[in-house]
């Protein structure tokens, strides 16, 4: 399996709460060779106490398990994380690497590249390969955005609270989803586009129920087994 001409490499896309891809790699290519992911979950839905990091681990260990492939042969592990929500969010990718059975020799990386994240560390495990630094790498990304948390700023709290003016609450998921910078939040890039592009919300929401409706039949016939870690 792992040669000059034949590496293999494991990767994790993000989409859901978390996903595991596996790739292989030659001396032309890298490719994907198996995947899991973690089922989608709603806000505040069954899977809200699941921290990212546990939902990272269940991926990662359906896995390696699909493919019958030994943790400790992973090289290197890359995993996107956005809303920090876990208490180990800065731990997140060398948490999921060591919880699946990694070496703790094993580098890893936490990257944010927003929505992108996931995708980006499929970038970056198949750079590592082309350049010879892996044979193996694990990709990902998860999120948990039922556990963002409720913030009160250190600046107001640890020097003291002034008189009269009390401690205001923020929400981590609500600034993580507006660029103060623009001051536009994210949804809103959605309504330029559709603008720009001449898509009415008539047609948003004919695509949204036939989406649904195709989602439900392939569903019920069990096409997407294969690629489900579950998680209960």
């Amino acid at each position: 399996l792992i040669s000059p001409l034949a590496i293999t490499s494991l990767t994790q896309l993000v989409k859901s709460p978390s996903e595991s891809i596996y790739y292989h790699s030659n001396m032309t290519g890298v490719f994907l060779v198996a995947a899991k992911r973690t089922p989608f979950g709603a806000f505040g839905g069954l899977l809200k106490g699941f921290s990212a990091t546990k939902l990272g681990v269940a991926s990662t260990q359906a896995a390696l398990e699909s493919i019958d492939l030994d943790p400790a042969a992973v090289d290197a592990c890359y995993f996107g994380n956005v809303i920090q929500s876990s208490p180990d969010a800065a731990y997140l990718a060398r948490h999921v690497a060591l919880e699946s059975g990694m070496k703790t020799s094993t580098p890893s990386l936490t990257i944010n590249r927003l929505c992108g994240s996931g995708f980006e560390t499929v970038i970056l495990g198949a750079h590592s390969i082309q350049l010879g630094e892996s044979q193996i790498a694990a990709c990902g990304g998860a999120e948990n955005m039922s556990d963002a948390p409720l913030t009160v700023r250190g600046n107001d709290a640890r020097w003291g609270v002034k008189l009269g003016k009390g401690l205001k609450m923020g929400d981590a998921l609500w600034d993580g989803l507006t660029d103060t910078y623009s001051g536009t939040p994210m949804g809103v890039t959605a309504e330029n586009l559709a603008k720009k592009h001449g898509i009415t919300r008539e047609e948003c929401d004919k695509y949204s129920q036939r989406s649904q409706q195709l989602w439900a039949k392939a569903h019920e016939a069990g096409y997407f087994n294969d690629e489900m870690a579950p998680k209960t």
